[in-house]
Protein backbone atom coordinates (compact mmCIF):
# COMPACT_ATOMS: atom_id res chain seq x y z
CA UNK A 1 0.00 0.00 0.00
CA UNK A 2 3.04 2.80 1.15
CA UNK A 3 4.27 1.68 -2.89
CA UNK A 4 0.81 2.28 -4.47
CA UNK A 5 0.50 5.82 -2.32
CA UNK A 6 4.38 6.71 -3.04
CA UNK A 7 3.66 6.09 -6.46
CA UNK A 8 0.70 8.08 -6.84
CA UNK A 9 2.40 11.36 -5.05
CA UNK A 10 5.49 10.86 -7.41
CA UNK A 11 2.42 10.74 -10.41
CA UNK A 12 0.81 13.85 -9.19
CA UNK A 13 4.75 15.47 -8.82
CA UNK A 14 5.86 14.34 -12.42
CA UNK A 15 2.60 15.77 -14.09
CA UNK A 16 2.92 18.85 -12.63
CA UNK A 17 5.89 19.24 -13.88
CA UNK A 18 5.36 18.57 -16.87
CA UNK A 19 2.45 20.95 -16.99
CA UNK A 20 4.70 23.69 -16.07
CA UNK A 21 6.45 23.19 -19.83
CA UNK A 22 3.52 23.03 -21.70
CA UNK A 23 1.61 25.91 -22.77
CA UNK A 24 -1.81 24.17 -23.25
CA UNK A 25 -1.94 22.88 -19.94
CA UNK A 26 -2.09 26.09 -17.90
CA UNK A 27 -3.30 25.79 -14.16
CA UNK A 28 -5.00 28.77 -13.89
CA UNK A 29 -8.30 28.58 -15.64
CA UNK A 30 -9.65 32.04 -17.27
CA UNK A 31 -13.36 32.32 -16.68
CA UNK A 32 -14.44 32.60 -20.29
CA UNK A 33 -12.56 29.45 -20.87
CA UNK A 34 -15.12 27.40 -18.03
CA UNK A 35 -18.10 29.15 -18.36
CA UNK A 36 -21.10 26.72 -18.44
CA UNK A 37 -23.75 26.39 -20.60
CA UNK A 38 -26.56 24.40 -19.83
CA UNK A 39 -28.01 23.20 -23.25
CA UNK A 40 -30.84 20.70 -22.54
CA UNK A 41 -31.86 19.06 -19.07
CA UNK A 42 -28.68 17.15 -17.88
CA UNK A 43 -26.50 18.59 -20.44
CA UNK A 44 -23.79 21.12 -19.66
CA UNK A 45 -21.63 23.21 -21.97
CA UNK A 46 -18.10 24.07 -20.94
CA UNK A 47 -15.44 25.84 -23.33
CA UNK A 48 -11.71 25.50 -22.65
CA UNK A 49 -8.41 26.62 -24.16
CA UNK A 50 -8.10 24.13 -27.02
CA UNK A 51 -11.02 21.99 -26.26
CA UNK A 52 -15.16 21.64 -25.21
CA UNK A 53 -16.28 19.37 -22.84
CA UNK A 54 -20.15 18.27 -22.47
CA UNK A 55 -21.55 16.64 -19.42
CA UNK A 56 -23.65 14.09 -19.98
CA UNK A 57 -26.00 13.31 -17.17
CA UNK A 58 -26.69 9.50 -17.29
CA UNK A 59 -28.99 9.37 -14.17
CA UNK A 60 -29.45 11.81 -11.81
CA UNK A 61 -29.22 9.53 -8.22
CA UNK A 62 -28.69 10.43 -4.57
CA UNK A 63 -26.40 8.82 -2.63
CA UNK A 64 -27.35 7.73 0.92
CA UNK A 65 -25.64 8.12 3.88
CA UNK A 66 -26.01 4.29 5.01
CA UNK A 67 -23.62 3.94 2.13
CA UNK A 68 -20.95 5.66 4.58
CA UNK A 69 -20.63 3.35 7.64
CA UNK A 70 -17.75 5.34 9.35
CA UNK A 71 -19.52 8.70 9.21
CA UNK A 72 -19.83 10.63 12.36
CA UNK A 73 -23.70 10.79 12.78
CA UNK A 74 -23.31 14.97 14.07
CA UNK A 75 -21.22 15.59 10.60
CA UNK A 76 -24.57 13.53 9.06
CA UNK A 77 -26.74 15.64 10.33
CA UNK A 78 -24.92 19.26 9.89
CA UNK A 79 -23.88 18.28 5.95
CA UNK A 80 -27.05 15.95 4.94
CA UNK A 81 -29.71 15.90 7.06
CA UNK A 82 -32.13 14.90 4.71
CA UNK A 83 -30.10 11.58 4.87
CA UNK A 84 -29.45 11.48 1.27
CA UNK A 85 -26.64 13.31 -0.50
CA UNK A 86 -27.08 15.17 -4.46
CA UNK A 87 -25.52 12.82 -6.57
CA UNK A 88 -25.70 11.86 -10.09
CA UNK A 89 -24.03 9.27 -12.90
CA UNK A 90 -21.87 11.38 -15.31
CA UNK A 91 -20.45 10.53 -18.55
CA UNK A 92 -17.86 13.20 -20.21
CA UNK A 93 -17.31 14.02 -23.82
CA UNK A 94 -14.58 16.43 -25.21
CA UNK A 95 -14.27 17.42 -28.26
CA UNK A 96 -10.97 18.39 -29.67
CA UNK A 97 -10.00 19.66 -32.96
CA UNK A 98 -12.88 17.20 -35.21
CA UNK A 99 -12.32 14.06 -32.37
CA UNK A 100 -14.45 13.43 -29.80
CA UNK A 101 -13.05 11.84 -26.73
CA UNK A 102 -15.68 10.09 -24.10
CA UNK A 103 -14.79 9.13 -20.33
CA UNK A 104 -17.05 6.53 -19.05
CA UNK A 105 -19.86 5.05 -21.13
CA UNK A 106 -22.81 5.04 -17.67
CA UNK A 107 -25.20 2.49 -16.85
CA UNK A 108 -26.15 1.28 -20.66
CA UNK A 109 -29.62 1.74 -22.03
CA UNK A 110 -30.85 -1.56 -20.04
CA UNK A 111 -30.34 -0.23 -16.72
CA UNK A 112 -32.23 2.74 -17.71
CA UNK A 113 -29.53 4.94 -18.22
CA UNK A 114 -29.78 8.21 -20.73
CA UNK A 115 -26.10 9.17 -21.79
CA UNK A 116 -27.37 8.08 -25.69
CA UNK A 117 -29.96 10.04 -25.16
CA UNK A 118 -28.58 12.80 -24.22
CA UNK A 119 -25.83 12.50 -26.76
CA UNK A 120 -28.69 12.81 -29.42
CA UNK A 121 -29.91 15.79 -28.36
CA UNK A 122 -26.09 17.10 -29.68
CA UNK A 123 -26.85 15.42 -33.21
CA UNK A 124 -23.82 13.23 -31.75
CA UNK A 125 -23.60 9.15 -32.97
CA UNK A 126 -22.29 6.67 -31.19
CA UNK A 127 -20.30 5.94 -34.56
CA UNK A 128 -18.73 9.35 -34.14
CA UNK A 129 -17.03 8.44 -30.66
CA UNK A 130 -13.34 7.11 -31.72
CA UNK A 131 -11.66 7.35 -28.39
CA UNK A 132 -13.44 6.45 -24.86
CA UNK A 133 -11.41 6.78 -21.77
CA UNK A 134 -12.61 4.82 -18.83
CA UNK A 135 -11.89 5.47 -15.05
CA UNK A 136 -12.87 2.13 -13.89
CA UNK A 137 -15.02 -0.75 -14.44
CA UNK A 138 -17.55 -0.50 -12.30
CA UNK A 139 -20.92 -1.52 -14.01
CA UNK A 140 -22.15 2.31 -13.43
CA UNK A 141 -19.21 3.36 -15.86
CA UNK A 142 -18.49 0.53 -18.67
CA UNK A 143 -22.41 -0.73 -18.78
CA UNK A 144 -23.27 1.42 -21.22
CA UNK A 145 -20.22 0.36 -23.62
CA UNK A 146 -22.61 -2.96 -24.43
CA UNK A 147 -26.12 -2.61 -26.10
CA UNK A 148 -27.43 -5.41 -27.19
CA UNK A 149 -24.51 -7.33 -26.23
CA UNK A 150 -22.84 -5.56 -29.00
CA UNK A 151 -20.29 -2.31 -29.18
CA UNK A 152 -22.05 0.56 -28.61
CA UNK A 153 -19.40 2.93 -30.40
CA UNK A 154 -18.43 0.28 -32.69
CA UNK A 155 -15.41 3.02 -34.33
CA UNK A 156 -14.25 3.49 -30.75
CA UNK A 157 -10.57 2.75 -29.35
CA UNK A 158 -10.99 1.95 -25.93
CA UNK A 159 -8.27 2.88 -22.94
CA UNK A 160 -8.03 2.01 -19.59
CA UNK A 161 -5.31 1.64 -16.86
CA UNK A 162 -3.78 -1.94 -17.23
CA UNK A 163 -3.95 -2.39 -13.04
CA UNK A 164 -7.81 -1.91 -13.68
CA UNK A 165 -7.38 -4.68 -16.59
CA UNK A 166 -5.12 -6.92 -14.01
CA UNK A 167 -7.79 -6.32 -11.24
CA UNK A 168 -11.40 -7.29 -13.18
CA UNK A 169 -9.54 -10.88 -15.07
CA UNK A 170 -12.26 -13.07 -14.06
CA UNK A 171 -15.14 -10.90 -14.16
CA UNK A 172 -17.47 -12.13 -16.98
CA UNK A 173 -19.37 -8.61 -17.31
CA UNK A 174 -15.86 -7.03 -18.14
CA UNK A 175 -14.67 -9.88 -20.65
CA UNK A 176 -17.87 -9.46 -22.35
CA UNK A 177 -16.86 -5.76 -22.71
CA UNK A 178 -13.53 -6.67 -23.63
CA UNK A 179 -14.10 -8.99 -26.26
CA UNK A 180 -16.63 -6.79 -28.10
CA UNK A 181 -14.07 -4.32 -28.53
CA UNK A 182 -11.41 -6.61 -29.86
CA UNK A 183 -8.01 -5.68 -31.17
CA UNK A 184 -8.98 -1.56 -30.10
CA UNK A 185 -8.40 -2.31 -26.74
CA UNK A 186 -5.45 -0.13 -24.96
CA UNK A 187 -4.61 -1.00 -21.47
CA UNK A 188 -1.96 1.45 -20.31
CA UNK A 189 0.60 2.45 -17.11
CA UNK A 190 -0.35 5.99 -16.73
CA UNK A 191 1.51 8.91 -17.28
CA UNK A 192 1.21 12.02 -19.68
CA UNK A 193 0.03 11.66 -23.23
CA UNK A 194 -1.59 8.52 -22.96
CA UNK A 195 -3.63 10.21 -25.95
CA UNK A 196 -2.56 13.35 -27.19
CA UNK A 197 -2.88 15.86 -24.45
CA UNK A 198 -4.44 13.52 -21.87
CA UNK A 199 -2.51 12.69 -18.64
CA UNK A 200 -3.36 9.77 -16.38
CA UNK A 201 -3.37 9.37 -12.78
CA UNK A 202 -3.19 6.44 -11.24
CA UNK A 203 -6.06 7.09 -8.15
CA UNK A 204 -6.47 3.87 -6.58
CA UNK A 205 -8.51 2.76 -3.42
CA UNK A 206 -11.55 3.00 -5.03
CA UNK A 207 -10.73 0.13 -7.36
CA UNK A 208 -7.31 -0.87 -7.53
CA UNK A 209 -6.49 0.87 -11.45
CA UNK A 210 -9.01 3.67 -11.12
CA UNK A 211 -8.07 6.89 -13.48
CA UNK A 212 -8.18 9.89 -13.78
CA UNK A 213 -7.25 11.74 -16.47
CA UNK A 214 -6.09 15.34 -16.70
CA UNK A 215 -6.91 17.99 -20.06
CA UNK A 216 -5.08 21.30 -19.52
CA UNK A 217 -6.62 22.50 -16.28
CA UNK A 218 -9.56 19.68 -15.98
CA UNK A 219 -8.80 17.09 -14.07
CA UNK A 220 -11.66 14.57 -14.56
CA UNK A 221 -11.74 12.36 -11.28
CA UNK A 222 -14.11 9.84 -12.17
CA UNK A 223 -15.53 8.31 -8.78
CA UNK A 224 -13.40 9.66 -6.36
CA UNK A 225 -16.36 11.74 -4.83
CA UNK A 226 -19.46 9.82 -4.36
CA UNK A 227 -21.47 12.67 -2.07
CA UNK A 228 -20.08 15.89 -2.17
CA UNK A 229 -21.56 17.62 0.47
CA UNK A 230 -19.95 15.19 2.99
CA UNK A 231 -16.76 14.32 1.28
CA UNK A 232 -15.63 18.15 0.44
CA UNK A 233 -15.12 18.85 3.62
CA UNK A 234 -14.56 14.86 5.18
CA UNK A 235 -12.08 13.17 2.81
CA UNK A 236 -11.68 10.50 5.47
CA UNK A 237 -15.04 9.00 4.88
CA UNK A 238 -15.56 6.28 2.44
CA UNK A 239 -18.41 4.68 0.47
CA UNK A 240 -18.79 0.93 0.53
CA UNK A 241 -18.00 1.25 -2.90
CA UNK A 242 -14.07 2.10 -1.83
CA UNK A 243 -12.60 -1.29 -2.35
CA UNK A 244 -9.57 -0.35 -0.38
CA UNK A 245 -11.06 2.63 2.44
CA UNK A 246 -7.96 3.26 3.67
CA UNK A 247 -5.54 4.16 0.67
CA UNK A 248 -8.87 5.89 -0.62
CA UNK A 249 -9.38 8.17 1.77
CA UNK A 250 -5.59 9.14 1.22
CA UNK A 251 -5.84 9.10 -2.17
CA UNK A 252 -8.60 11.61 -1.98
CA UNK A 253 -6.84 14.05 0.75
CA UNK A 254 -4.10 14.00 -1.95
CA UNK A 255 -5.79 15.20 -4.75
CA UNK A 256 -7.86 17.47 -3.25
CA UNK A 257 -4.13 18.82 -2.00
CA UNK A 258 -3.74 18.24 -6.00
CA UNK A 259 -6.62 20.52 -7.03
CA UNK A 260 -6.02 23.45 -4.90
CA UNK A 261 -2.63 23.78 -5.39
CA UNK A 262 -2.74 23.79 -9.30
CA UNK A 263 -6.14 25.70 -9.37
CA UNK A 264 -7.93 23.01 -11.61
CA UNK A 265 -11.25 22.50 -12.93
CA UNK A 266 -13.01 19.38 -12.05
CA UNK A 267 -15.22 16.94 -13.49
CA UNK A 268 -16.73 14.32 -11.28
CA UNK A 269 -18.44 10.96 -12.66
CA UNK A 270 -21.14 11.38 -9.26
CA UNK A 271 -20.93 14.84 -8.53
CA UNK A 272 -24.57 16.73 -9.12
CA UNK A 273 -25.71 19.05 -11.42
CA UNK A 274 -23.21 20.02 -13.85
CA UNK A 275 -20.87 17.19 -12.97
CA UNK A 276 -18.57 20.42 -12.82
CA UNK A 277 -16.95 22.40 -10.13
CA UNK A 278 -15.03 25.43 -11.30
CA UNK A 279 -13.20 26.58 -8.32
CA UNK A 280 -12.82 23.84 -6.08
CA UNK A 281 -12.08 24.08 -2.02
CA UNK A 282 -11.83 21.39 0.32
CA UNK A 283 -13.55 22.87 3.45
Amino acid sequence: MKKICFLLITALLVLACCQSDKKEHKTTPKPQEVKDTTVVAGVYHYQFDGFELWTLQDMERGMSMDLFPDAKPADIKKLVPTGEAEAAINGFLVKKGDDYILFDAGLGIDQGGALLDKMSMLDIKPEEIRTVMLTHFHGDHIGGMLTGGKATFPNAEVYFSIEEQNAWKRDGRVQRMLDAYEGHTHPFKCGPNVVDGVDAILAPGHTPGHTMYQLGNLLIIGDLIHALALQQSHPEYCPTYDQEPQLAAKTRKEVYDYIQDHKLVVAGMHLPHSGVIEEFHAE
